[in-house]
């Protein structure tokens, strides 16, 4: 639940605030409010805010002047500024001070409960991300002062075959390493597989999560028995090797059970654990085998702890889709009824026993990707010149890792090559998508053409073909256009210097800046600022 601060020096526009939003479903728990700059400090002072409605113009002091304060000492407050004059030095302070947005009086209701979503969105993300740091910087720690265990070795060597599953071969690693176990040692192995990590991760970020992993596996799921160990086997799975003289697996599976929950909330993955029979060292390497069909197979159950018992009650669902009316729904643009009817197949496989086998989780993605391409070639259009390159590429290969992933997948496709088609249809015009998303985007130092494309869906090179065709120009001519039209403006009616005005245009560089400036307009920034100030005296 979320807090919200409503300062404003007229009453009845705070008692038509605290009437007109529906703040309950907002999730706000509480709205307190405050006429002037003092008033809203100590009420800051006594509970910060999460949101502040601020009106700008007060008798005893400026909204802005409490921004800037509450900027400096609650800074995970989101600020909604509420005005009644559109002031444009207003908006460039707002700005400035990076208010979340800037509104003006009266404000529509249903406008300003959209706007406070939004923000309380980016509250959330916030918070969910200082959580993943606090626990990446924890494990980077541990990580930094890892070193393989001789143990580990041992069984990746096995896992991987470096160690032959013989008897004679184990038995001489074992006596070799001084392992604390023989060939007769009786294990019981859980194969841990990660579905989806819910988080953007870097190469090296996913090495510490997954040693993070490792190590929460060995306090959850390890921590009765000795001798235990909680081995990487490849990227987004572990083997635990659990020693096991009796057969506890109620025992194992209710703490694979908890470790899941705990990975839930901690390590924003999800994730299956698989548990298998007790083997001693030669059976280890078939039954881990099993364990990784057995994840293979399993495109439905998420979060779960399965058994080998589980892997015969996969299986096809009864009735097959509705191909032919879905692609002639397509064809019509009934896009609604379309997702509707998908959605709810789809649904319906979750339903089923036991959960699809994932040999026909591929051959209906496969048999989708013919339907749009049919429906696409029959309305002239080419996949390539509709879909960007990683979405028929990249994405496939996690869409068909499950049946969830594959039913984000399949309307995203559909959706986009039904707008294509609309689009085509109505005439639309992807150039003025295009020139509407640079404008969006001109602060973008990095901003490539295929940034460009991929926010349109279309292939790099047949957007730049249309786009030159239409225009007269290449996109990056454009492109760097409108940032000297940009610069131009910034320069006649704002106060910002000139290299603050080279970074809002898109150029870390002063001095390239400087020059391409002089050689779109014809004389450098400041010189240009110069004669337009002069022009505005005489």
């Amino acid at each position: 639940m979320y807090r919200v601060l409503i300062v404003d020096d007229e009453a009845h526009a705070v008692r038509g605030l605290q009437m007109g939003v529906d703040w309950e479903k907002l999730q706000i728990a509480s709205v307190e409010t405050a006429y002037n700059i003092r008033q809203a400090r100590e009420a800051f002072e006594a509970q910060p805010a999460d949101v502040l409605l601020c009106d700008i113009e007060m008798p005893q002091g400026s909204g802005l002047e409490l921004a800037e304060w509450v900027r400096q000492y609650y800074p995970q407050t989101e600020t909604i500024f509420l005005t009644c004059h559109a002031d444009f030095s207003y908006a460039k302070q707002a700005i400035k001070l990076d208010s979340f947005d800037y509104m003006l009086k009266p404000v529509d209701y249903s406008e300003l409960e959209a706007t406070i979503r939004k923000a309380l969105d980016k509250i959330r993300a916030g918070r969910e991300m200082l959580a993943f740091e606090s626990t990446y910087k924890r494990y980077y720690e541990l990580w930094e002062s890892h070193q393989p265990v001789l143990m580990e070795r041992f069984w990746q060597d096995l896992i991987h075959q470096v160690v032959p599953s013989s008897p004679e071969s184990i038995g001489e690693q074992l006596k070799k390493q001084n392992m604390p176990f023989s060939e007769e040692t009786l294990f019981l192995p859980v194969y841990i597989r990660v579905q989806i990590w819910r988080k953007e991760l870097t190469a090296r970020e996913l090495k510490i999560m997954e040693y993070a992993l490792q190590n929460a596996a060995m306090e959850q799921v390890a921590r009765h028995m000795p001798s235990s160990i909680a081995v990487p086997v490849q990227s987004g799975a572990l083997l635990v090797i659990l020693p096991m003289a009796d057969n506890r697996a109620a025992d194992v599976a209710a703490d694979c059970d908890q470790y899941i929950r705990s990975c839930n909330e901690f390590f924003f993955c999800d994730l299956c654990c698989y548990i298998g029979k007790r083997v001693t060292i030669p059976g280890m390497v078939s039954m881990v085998h099993a364990l990784q069909k057995l994840d293979e197979n399993n495109v439905t159950m998420m979060n779960r702890t399965l058994t080998l018992s589980d892997m015969g009650k996969f299986n096809s669902p009864e009735h097959p889709p509705h191909f032919p009316v879905w692609a002639e729904w397509m064809k019509q643009g009934a896009k609604e009824k379309l997702l509707a009817d998908l959605t709810e197949y789809m649904e319906s496989l979750k339903r089923l026993p036991g959960g699809i086998h994932a040999q026909w989780l591929h051959v209906f993605y496969q048999d989708v990707l013919q339907m749009v391409f049919f429906v696409l070639h029959s309305k002239g259009l080419q996949a390539h010149d509709v879909f960007s390159t990683n979405l028929l590429t990249e994405k496939p290969e996690r869409a068909v890792r499950s049946l969830s992933a594959l039913q984000e997948w399949i309307p995203y496709v559909i959706e986009v090559a039904m707008n294509r088609i609309q689009s085509v249809q109505e005439n639309m015009s992807i150039v003025e998508k295009v020139k509407r998303y640079i404008d969006e985007n001109l602060g973008q130092q990095a901003l490539s053409r295929e940034d460009i494309a991929s926010a349109v869906y279309l292939n790099p090179d047949y957007l730049t073909r249309v786009f030159k065709k239409e225009v007269g120009m290449p996109i990056s001519d454009y492109l760097q256009q409108r940032r000297m039209q940009l610069a131009e403006e910034l320069l006649k009616n704002g106060h910002q210097s000139v290299s603050d005005i080279a970074l809002t245009v898109g150029y870390s560089n002063l001095s390239y800046f400087s020059t391409i400036f002089k050689k779109a307009v014809g004389v450098g920034p400041n010189d240009y600022r110069k004669q337009h100030r002069q022009h505005m005296q005489a």
